[in-house]
């Protein structure tokens, strides 16, 4: 039986390996937006995606970082 391994991870049908990508794709983008953030501002996960609360300057540094 062939397997492809990702992450350490064994993946040997397509549901494994659509779970696989999303949570590296969601992983990697919360990791880009926490680093943008910065000291300072707090970042919460909704359900509708990701929330930041900060001073107005601090809010202006993480979006010119995030371009």
């Amino acid at each position: 039986m062939a397997y492809l391994e990702i992450n350490g991870r064994k993946i040997t049908s397509d549901a494994q390996l659509r779970w696989a990508l999303t949570h590296s794709v969601e992983k990697r983008t919360e990791d880009i937006l926490r680093k943008a953030a910065g000291p300072g501002v707090r970042m919460k996960k909704t359900r509708k995606g990701y929330t930041f609360e900060g001073s107005p300057e601090q809010i202006e540094r993480m979006k010119k970082r995030l371009r």
